[in-house]
């Protein structure tokens, strides 16, 4: 049972952290402005300030390459440096089947009925050396009737291939969030004893990689424990038995509790305490296939300007920073729902109470309003702000991975639009549920040693 729910807990980081790539690299690849910034002449103003100054400072991407049909590099970037196309090759030779994957959902979703078909391509993949994620999109306008103004493609698009390295340092992160102790990615063949591990990979030409970590066993903990009691009580028989039976009753406190911390790691986080994906998981699947109530709206909140406060001043504020924005959102959200952390600086909100539109858009005031305030931690004051998107089951999606699909579009929609926004799902621009003005972080949010004014 604990080894499923580790698997479970690793199965689903590794996911996450594709999408969380994928997301980033697709204010790229689905926006006008790069469909025609990146046709026919090249916009090298364009390409300077939306990648090689965004990818890299914003995102961690460390690698950018526009593919073109014929698999040549139309451009290469090298984290904040534009590099000679070719120097792309190596990046396009390893990904070549991540690419053609990309290409044929671009023209499969030109002629599906429905949008089921996935817009990215992503793997964990080893390139120089190095373990991290990459992924591959087909760069086109994602509304045609939106962007009516751009002529659909009707030649094979270009495709924007990025690389996101996994550091040993995010390794410990993923790690400290799961409550799995030495997480890492390995070669399969370099598995280790005392580790748990599964394949997470496996390319042809490339060695299988797999996630590794290290298993606790409470039971031998309980044997070793006893053995000397056991062997004493051949000297000392009613000696021997009393402390058999304290050991034994200690142990087996022991692994009460052991295993009741290990329930709770399974459906929390780790370090903020709030409910965990497999946890909001669990209660949404309940509402929507048990039917414990008729509606529900579902929130996505990103965190805004929080990794330049983690890159300024370390793992150590960044934690102090989230775990106070989790308390503020908790209280905002109140009882009328349940607020999860998903990872990183990404939060996932269920409302069951209090679903009306004035409702629902009066608490994301609160909670933006809540997470703007200051942050004060050893040594200085931090400002952060919030984005959220915002749809309702059954109005906007009837299962629960679109519903949770539609809210995390609402939120791309509000990060387009600008800082401190809460957007709803289906809204035109026309409907941008704006918040006022003093509740977006300004540009330098971390005065040191005190707040600035």
């Amino acid at each position: 049972m604990r080894s499923e729910v580790e698997h479970h807990l690793v199965q689903a980081e590794i996911e996450r952290q594709l999408d969380i790539l994928a997301r980033d690299q697709s204010q790229i690849s689905f926006w006008d402005k790069a469909v025609i910034a990146l046709s026919g002449d090249l916009d090298e103003d364009f390409v300077t300030e939306e990648i090689v100054d965004w990818m890299w400072a914003d995102f961690g991407i460390e690698s950018s390459v526009v593919v073109m049909p014929d698999d040549r590099p139309l451009l290469t970037v090298f984290r904040d440096m534009l590099s000679e196309p070719l120097a792309g090759l190596p990046y396009v030779a390893l990904s070549r089947d991540l690419i053609e994957s990309a290409r044929l959902n671009y023209l499969a979703r030109r002629t599906a009925a429905e949008d089921t078909i996935p817009r990215h391509v992503a793997d964990i993949r080893m390139v120089n050396g190095q373990f991290g994620v990459v992924v591959a999109q087909a760069i086109f306008v994602d509304d045609e009737e939106e962007n009516s103004n751009i002529p659909p493609l009707n030649a094979m698009p270009q495709v924007f291939l990025t690389f996101k390295p996994l550091t040993q340092s995010a390794f410990s992160e993923i790690g400290r969030n799961l409550g799995l102790g030495e997480f890492r990615v390995t070669p399969v063949s370099a598995a280790e004893e005392g580790h748990s591990s599964m394949v997470i990979n496996q390319v042809a030409g490339q060695p299988p990689l797999a996630a590794s970590w290290k298993v606790e066993q409470p039971s031998m903990i309980i044997w070793n424990r006893s053995i000397g009691a056991l062997v004493g009580s051949f000297i000392l028989v009613t000696v021997a038995l009393l402390l058999i039976s304290l050991r034994y009753g200690r142990a087996l406190k022991s692994l009460q509790l052991s295993e009741a911390v290990n329930r709770h790691r399974a459906t929390h986080d780790n370090l903020t305490g709030l409910p965990n994906r497999l946890q909001f998981d669990h209660a949404l699947d309940t509402i929507i296939a048990k039917n414990r109530q008729d509606r529900c709206a579902i929130l996505c909140l990103d965190l805004d300007q929080f990794k330049l406060v983690n890159d300024t001043h370390g793992h150590q504020v960044g934690d102090v920073v989230l775990k106070t924005a989790a308390r503020r959102i908790a209280d905002a959200v109140g009882d009328a729902g349940m607020a999860a952390r998903v990872g990183g600086d990404e939060f996932i909100i269920l409302l069951w109470d209090k679903l009306e539109r004035v409702s629902v858009l009066d608490r994301c005031d609160r909670i933006i309003a809540s997470v703007c305030e200051e942050i004060a931690f050893d040594g200085g004051v931090a400002r952060i702000g919030a984005i959220i998107g915002v749809a309702w089951w059954p109005d906007d999606a009837l299962s629960a991975k679109n519903i949770v699909r539609s809210a995390d579009e609402a939120l791309y929609r509000a990060k387009d639009n600008g800082r401190g926004q809460a957007w709803f799902a289906g809204d035109t621009g026309d409907a941008r549920l704006a918040v006022t003005e003093r509740r977006r972080p300004a540009p330098g949010v971390i005065s040191k040693g005190f707040a600035a004014a």
